[in-house]
């Protein structure tokens, strides 16, 4: 039968997540055993308990949480209330009020919103290679804004040798005629699990000066930041909004996402929010569209509760990272132990390893082990989604139970043995 679906409805069937089959096929142990096991997305399951048991002590409705509230862009209590947060852990330059700040749902949600608002159709905006492969969806999907992919090569791209590869980038770029409009850092850095110095964030800064560029940091793993056994001198989170931006460059250009996705392992919450402290007329163009990104007023109550409740907030980021120090770990043990080569981090709740370099057959290529992957029915995400530049590589959530964990190494080792 046909469709009679739109060319543009014809192209979005085709991008319908792989991962949902996934879901829709969880590995339990008792439930479902021979399901799958997901160590792919990007999800944070350790704390599910400690979350579980104050949202249900929270959960008080009122008739306001049933109404279209304060707005469609966040209520003000929760606005304060991400004021308050951030304030304590950010430690941002200038105080962050309500103002500074539009809600939606979800950080992605967050950075379309700056993609409709600041760029037109077919600018681009300039992101370093690996990058979140949600990134190509969320800025071009809809926006039809472009990535401009950055290659470092063997440049560190946490180094400042690495801003010498964005201005050769953009001015190969421009000369070609692509409108750049925009630097991207996903800060601290999926899919790689590293912070930047803050002597680099400013020097991303004055690049942005010297290019008259947007700056948009992605912030959403700012307090997943753990004690790595690999790093003995990590380097910490800095938020680009704990910089005096009016010293470097224009603030107006200035824009940073954060949300409760990852730091508080809720990612079917979906608040987040943009933060522009010097561009109020950003924020009111978003306003513009904001029914098209209305959080969930019960969600929004919850969220709200949460973040002003200092104790529970204090106890939880410094339980999780233990946590999330214990699961690095256990995982990376496992892989040194059988020989697996992975990148060090400290920061958020994956490892990018590489399993080319460990699988029996040598010549495999990542769709090949992709394949043998899911004949053992666990998910791990390939490096060529997320623009690796390199063959070989994998992302591995490894934020889980051990039960889970063993599980997904167990069928990972008898994918690569096959």
């Amino acid at each position: 039968m046909e469709s009679h679906l739109s060319t543009r409805g014809e192209d979005f069937a085709k991008k319908k997540p792989t991962f949902l089959g996934v879901l829709e096929n969880a590995w339990d142990p008792l439930l479902n055993p021979e399901g799958i096991v997901n160590l792919g997305l990007a999800e944070n399951t350790l704390m599910h308990a400690e979350m579980k048991e104050l949202m249900n002590s929270k959960i008080q409705v009122d008739s306001h949480s049933l109404t279209y509230g304060d707005g469609f862009s966040g209520s003000r209590k929760l606005k304060e209330a991400i004021c308050h947060f951030l304030n304590k852990n950010f430690s941002p330059d200038t105080a962050l009020l309500p103002s500074h700040i539009t809600v939606t749902s979800g950080v992605s949600n967050a950075l379309e919103c700056s993609a409709w608002a600041l760029f037109d159709q077919g600018d681009h905006v300039m992101v370093g290679r690996p990058y979140f492969n949600a990134f190509r969806s969320t800025f071009s999907d809809r926006a039809g804004v472009g990535l401009l992919e950055v290659e470092f090569g063997k440049v560190d791209p946490f180094g400042l040798a690495a801003i010498e590869k964005y201005e050769e980038a953009l001015s190969a770029a421009r000369q070609k005629g692509f409108r750049v409009k925009a630097l991207l850092l996903c800060s601290p850095h999926n899919p790689l699990g590293r912070c930047y110095r803050e002597n680099v964030l400013r020097e991303y800064m004055r690049l942005c000066e010297r290019h008259k560029l947007h700056l948009i940091s992605d912030e959403i793993y700012a307090l997943s930041v753990w004690e790595s056994p690999d790093l003995p001198d990590p380097v910490s989170f800095k938020s680009i909004l704990s910089i005096n931006a009016a010293q470097i460059m224009d603030p107006s250009r200035v824009h940073v996402v954060w949300g409760l996705s990852k730091d508080f392992g809720a990612t079917g919450l979906r608040i987040g929010c943009l933060i522009s402290q010097s561009n109020g007329r950003l924020l009111e163009a978003t306003e513009g569209f904001s029914l098209l990104n209305f959080p969930s007023s019960l969600a929004d109550s919850l969220a709200a509760s949460l973040l002003m409740n200092d104790t529970f907030t204090s106890h939880y980021l410094t339980t999780n990272r233990q946590r999330l120090t214990q699961s690095y770990d256990f995982v990376t043990t496992f892989l040194k132990s059988h020989r697996i080569p992975y990148c060090q981090s400290n920061a958020a709740f994956f490892l990018w390893i590489r399993l080319g370099a460990a699988t029996a057959d040598r010549k495999a290529t990542d769709d090949e082990i992709l394949a043998k992957l899911r004949n053992q029915k666990v998910y791990i995400a390939a490096g060529y989604a997320y623009a690796s530049e390199e063959s070989g590589w994998f992302r591995m959530v490894f934020a889980h139970p051990r039960d889970v964990l063993e599980e997904g190494l167990k069928r990972m080792l008898q994918a690569l043995a096959s």
